[in-house]
């Protein structure tokens, strides 16, 4: 079989992922992206999220230093006040209706700011600024885990023009969700089904354990963690980290992991750096598992997900018609050729 031109199983995602190589080579006439070359100040007094500056809420930042959260004044989700009772007995309102069915949007929004200076990425952060906005992550999910209304949390980051941040200010965010994602549901099935029928093994822990992940599709491997691209990479040049033993949620690790952590994540961000000789667009994941009393969510393994949406360092990955429409993601390179670039990338050890 030609691995440039074969569809690939993605486990989590029970879906079929079509790897295009020889689709990276066509001609291209459409948009050309890339970072504009304009000095970004250390503070932006029009920044929202920079120290000391007054919100569009009438809210005024403290001149904090180092990583800081606070609630998202314009909040996708709002708190569900319905009692716990009524919540589990009645999750659906309308439910007469079969084809219009509705449910409470309800949740909590955090916008995290990794650092107080305007201009710097996780990329760029000192190590111990970077140890920082792990601890942050950590403590973000674990006061909202201990919300009863919370069923699952999303701790993400979209970083670029090219993903629709439209404030470069370092930053990521949260959705502490009063429901399961649809894909936390389809990841925690598909990681219950192995289980159940693997003598109760861990999807992720096997997978990362394979002889490809050893060796093709490894990018680094510490004590603690390893950082992969995995064999059906939906993005161009998609990453994993995942840690090298089973913990369901970033609750979970330890101080020592934490650290490592830090280091991990930020050299695997300097990477893309170096490989598109930009400030690199991203979209990071940590898929932590549910906690709604799902007895399941046991098998869940946490990871996380890093996903520029670039196809080289001016052309962007679309999901397009095909994508939208057969559910079936192109990707135009191959998997083990973007684990191999991205091992080759030089990194700011000094800083990492």
């Amino acid at each position: 079989m030609n691995n440039q031109h074969q569809r690939r199983w993605q486990p989590l995602l029970q879906q079929w992922v079509i790897i295009a190589a020889k689709s990276q080579a066509r001609p291209w006439s459409g948009q050309s992206v890339g970072e504009k070359a304009a000095a970004v100040p250390r503070h932006d007094p029009d920044c929202y999220l920079c120290p000391g500056v007054t919100r569009a809420s009438g809210h005024t930042n403290p001149t904090y230093q180092g990583a800081w959260a606070f609630e998202n004044d314009f909040a996708s989700l709002i708190p569900d006040n319905r009692t716990t009772a009524t919540r589990v007995d009645a999750p659906i309102i309308g439910s007469t209706d079969s084809l219009n069915l509705t449910a409470p949007a309800s949740g909590r929004c955090r916008v995290l700011c990794w650092s107080a200076d305007h201009s710097k990425t996780l990329a760029d952060l000192s190590l111990k600024e970077m140890q920082s906005v792990v601890e942050l992550w950590q403590e973000e999910f674990t006061a909202l885990k201990s919300d009863a209304e919370i069923q699952h949390i999303l701790i993400f980051e979209n970083k670029g023009e090219e993903v629709g941040v439209s404030n470069r200010h370092p930053h990521g965010q949260i959705y502490a969700m009063g429901f399961v994602s649809d894909t936390g549901l389809r990841m925690r099935q598909a990681q219950s089904a192995y289980a159940e029928n693997n003598a109760q093994a861990s999807l992720l822990q096997d997978l990362i354990n394979r002889p490809e992940y050893q060796s093709e599709l490894l990018i680094e491997q510490t004590e603690y963690f390893k950082t992969v691209v995995p064999f059906a990479a939906r993005f161009p040049y998609e990453s994993w980290i995942v840690p090298r033993r089973h913990v369901g949620s970033i609750d979970g690790l330890t101080a020592a992991e934490l650290e490592n952590l830090a280091g991990v994540y930020q050299r695997q961000a300097q990477r893309y750096d170096s490989l598109f000789r930009r400030s690199s667009p991203n979209v990071t994941l940590l898929h932590n598992a549910p906690c709604d009393d799902n007895a399941t969510n046991t098998h869940w393994c946490f990871h996380i997900a890093l996903q520029p949406p670039l196809r080289d360092s001016s052309t962007l990955k679309y999901l397009a018609g095909f994508e939208s429409g057969a559910n079936n993601v192109i990707n135009p390179v191959q998997p083990e050729l973007a684990a191999e670039a991205l091992r080759q990338c030089n990194i700011n050890r000094d800083v990492a």
